[in-house]
């Protein structure tokens, strides 16, 4: 892909090298975007059988993880969860993969290890005896990782694609625009969802870009967030209302989408709801509505419906109740090898490339006697400005109206063009640190001008 395939020409004419004596612990979506990504990173220097991996059952795509196996990287099988388990079989999972990679690497001549992470496990999961064996860094891609290491802290330095600006402000409208998309496919059948009732937990960046594009087709909108000091985006204005509970939420809504990327109704079920009402997920495993499907579970009339995972139960606390696709998140209920194109979701790879080169440089100025350390970094704002304005010309080469098509501001579009609002808009924000300043220092030598593609 063009994001990728520039970031890694710019690596390569500027020397930089992963090197044979690096690892690659991943925990990604078994798609065609993770295929561009591995490839990528092999063409700097990461041998494919230094690579393991483990997918996630609800995204995997057998065609994936058969193209991935044969290029010599390894792919750990995931396990099937009973409903409303996911966490507790994802967790085996992960440590099954570091059980893997311990025992391949010890024939290995192997220095360090790049975790590249979805959720947080793998980075709270790494055996302490590789702590002690070889230096580690990692790459965090979700907010769900990310709230996980507010209450279990990463055991190394992790960089945070989750909390880029370009993934914040940018990155919501193109997985919103595509979990409706399939809900209208799957779930609809063909249909508009239009003229309903919809409610939404969580006003982050996914929630956000869902009430836009909810609105924008004639539904009403209403949101949840327990954040008593959030901002309402001036684009949604008047026309969304906040209602100050769930359980307002629930008796409101004929639709809710879970978007808090946490576990927002623990300890808060049952509650009263709209008969009827219908769950969609637009955040990862199963955490949004975990607590509903174990108490569905336990009542009578409890079915799963076989290939589209959807619960359905009379026995809600008000009635019927249906969680599509088993409370996993909905843009992946196809299941097939793009759950959104490839070329569109290279926003997405490119800027998980960009933190895996920052990580990788790191590891070489800590290896040189530079101090570890355990903080959350950022991906440089240059890095996220290269990859922003790669995806742009890609897209616009191929002829795709990003703006007509997924429903973004014109406005927005330009603002990362500014690398001070990259800054202001991506998490944490800058400490004075030398260790910092070198890895954002090589991150603009290797996006020098004459890297930059034509525009």
């Amino acid at each position: 892909m063009e994001v990728t395939g520039a970031l890694s020409g710019c690596a390569r004419a500027a020397g930089f090298d992963f090197g044979p004596e690096t690892a690659l612990v991943a925990v990604q979506h078994m798609l065609y975007q993770t295929v561009d990504l591995f490839r990528a990173i092999g063409q700097i220097g990461l041998k494919p059988e230094n690579i393991f991996a483990l997918g996630k059952v609800y995204s995997n795509s057998a065609p994936v993880i058969t193209a991935i196996r044969n290029t010599g990287a390894t792919v750990v099988d995931s396990t099937v969860p009973s409903p409303g388990e996911f966490d507790e079989a994802f967790d085996r999972d992960t440590k099954r993969l570091w059980n893997v990679v311990s025992e391949n690497l010890v024939q290995r001549q192997i220095k360090r290890i790049i975790v590249l992470d979805d959720g947080g496990y793998c980075v709270v999961n790494t055996p302490p005896e590789l702590l002690s064996r070889y230096t580690i860094a990692g790459v965090e891609q979700t907010s769900l990782g990310m709230f996980l290491f507010e209450v279990n802290p990463p055991p190394f330095a992790v960089f945070s694609w989750a909390r880029s600006a370009v993934k914040l402000q940018i990155g919501g409208y193109m997985f919103s625009h595509f979990l409706i998309d399939r809900l209208e496919a799957e779930f609809l059948r063909g249909k508009q969802l239009s003229g309903a009732e919809i409610g939404i937990i969580g006003l982050g960046s996914i929630g956000r870009s869902l009430a836009d594009l909810a609105l924008h087709q004639g539904n009403r909108v209403a949101f949840y967030d327990p954040a008593p000091d959030l901002k309402v985006p001036h684009y949604l204005g008047e026309r969304i209302t906040r209602v100050d509970s769930l359980e307002e939420l629930m008796l409101g809504s004929d639709y809710v989408f879970g978007a808090s990327g946490r576990d927002p109704f623990a300890g808060k079920w049952p509650m009263a709801h709209r008969p009827g009402v219908r769950f969609f997920s637009a955040s990862g495993g199963d955490q949004e509505f975990r607590p509903i499907i174990r108490y569905l579970r336990q009542r009578p009339g409890f079915k799963v419906a076989p290939g589209a995972w959807d619960i359905t139960s009379d026995a809600g606390p008000s009635g019927p109740i249906r969680i599509a696709f088993s409370g996993f998140p909905y843009n992946f209920v196809s299941r097939a090898e793009m759950a959104v194109p490839t070329p569109i979701v290279q926003l997405e790879t490119g800027g998980l490339l960009a933190g895996l080169i920052q990580a990788r440089h790191y590891l070489e100025l800590v290896e040189n006697g530079a101090s570890p350390d355990t903080r959350i970094h950022r991906i440089s704002p240059d890095a996220q400005g290269f990859v922003f304005e790669t995806w742009r010309w890609a897209l616009n080469n191929r002829d795709i109206d990003i703006c007509a098509r997924y429903g973004y501001d014109p406005a927005l579009l330009e603002a990362p063009q500014r690398n001070e609002w990259l800054a202001d808009n991506t998490e944490p924000r800058r400490i004075a640190n030398e260790s910092d300043d070198r890895v954002e220092e090589m991150m603009r030598s290797i996006l020098g001008a004459g890297c930059r593609p034509v525009h």
